[in-house]
């Protein structure tokens, strides 16, 4: 009993130090069996050439498991030892695992598909000898030979002119890393005042990272504008290829009007200065909305007092 407890002790502190010595994965996915569970960690995004590695923690959820063999297959990968084998688990016992490959050097940018199949013996309470039983699983991992770059915007699209307002966004990359990443805000209709680029050192394949930039217009705006901004990157990749990206939103801005509070959505003092009239007499157009309210005010007014007299 006590060689058990130290041979389960043996494999889960073997596993512990597998998941504490290896860097984190993009992916993981599950295999699950009734008697066995498997976990897979594998990077998302590969380059041609480049060394992989698939980490497998291996969970026994039965007795009188033994034999166990994990194998792994695709045509995009060099392999010189594909399996792995254990020749018994112990029930709630782990078992890590990290298959080394490498992908081919011809491998075409897209994905290719890498299969996981499983083979164990079971011996249950009525069988005489141990029952052969198999499952796999498929998955896909993309090749890229460059960064592939995206971008994902939040902003406004109404603003007041002379106040800042935020452009907020996320971006990631796909492909292979990227380096010396420049993300520069501009616009051709009206200046922007502000910080207005920012640089990343390096983009890893998968990872994101989140940017913000807080602009204004000028304060001093004729006319209300519709303005489009645009938010240009600039990227290396690994042998100093230069790569871009562009993406763009559109925007209005306009003065605050004399009653208008909160952002530039049209929120305006009391109940009937929803939705402003903007153009050139917005001054204009917030007296003439000030002296109705003040109509409809002394109106109700009178109202109750009529209602009082009658009562």
């Amino acid at each position: 009993m006590s060689t058990s407890k130290n041979v389960t002790c043996l494999f889960f502190a073997f596993a512990l130090v597998l998941i504490m010595s290896h860097p984190a994965y993009a992916l993981q996915s599950s295999m699950i069996d009734p008697n066995l569970q498997i976990t897979l960690d594998y990077p998302d995004t590969v380059k041609p050439g480049e060394n992989l590695v698939i980490s497998t923690i291996t969970k026994a959820t039965s007795d009188q498991i033994s034999n166990i063999t994990l194998a792994v297959s695709s045509p995009g990968l060099y392999t010189t030892n594909n399996t792995c084998s254990l020749a018994k688990l112990a029930k709630d016992s782990t078992f890590g695992n990290n298959f080394e490959m490498k992908i081919k050097n011809d491998m075409p940018d897209g994905t290719f598909v890498v299969n996981m199949q499983a083979t164990y013996f079971i011996k249950g309470l009525f069988d005489a000898n141990p029952v052969k039983d198999t499952f796999a699983q498929a998955f896909r991992i993309s090749v890229q030979s460059s960064p592939i770059i995206s971008f994902d915007i939040q902003s406004p699209s109404n603003v007041f002119s002379g106040e800042p307002f935020s452009i907020k966004g996320t971006v990631k990359n796909q492909g292979a890393t990227a380096q010396n990443l420049q993300i520069v805000v501009y616009s051709q209709d009206v200046n922007l005042d502000g910080r207005k680029s920012l640089l990343l050192s390096s983009l890893d394949s998968g990872k994101s990272s989140d940017f913000e930039f807080i602009v204004s217009t000028p304060k001093d705006l004729d006319i209300p504008t519709h303005a489009t901004i645009y938010i240009n990157g600039t990227y290396l990749d690994e042998s100093n290829k230069t790569h871009s990206i562009q993406d763009s939103i559109s925007m209005f801005a306009r003065h605050r009007g004399m009653m208008e509070i909160g952002d530039a959505n049209g929120i305006w003092l009391g109940d009937f200065f929803i939705a402003p009239v903007v153009g050139v007499g917005t001054i204009v157009s917030s007296a003439i909305g000030f002296f109705i309210f003040l109509w409809h005010y002394r109106n109700k007014k009178k109202s109750k007092k009529t209602k009082k007299a009658k009562s």
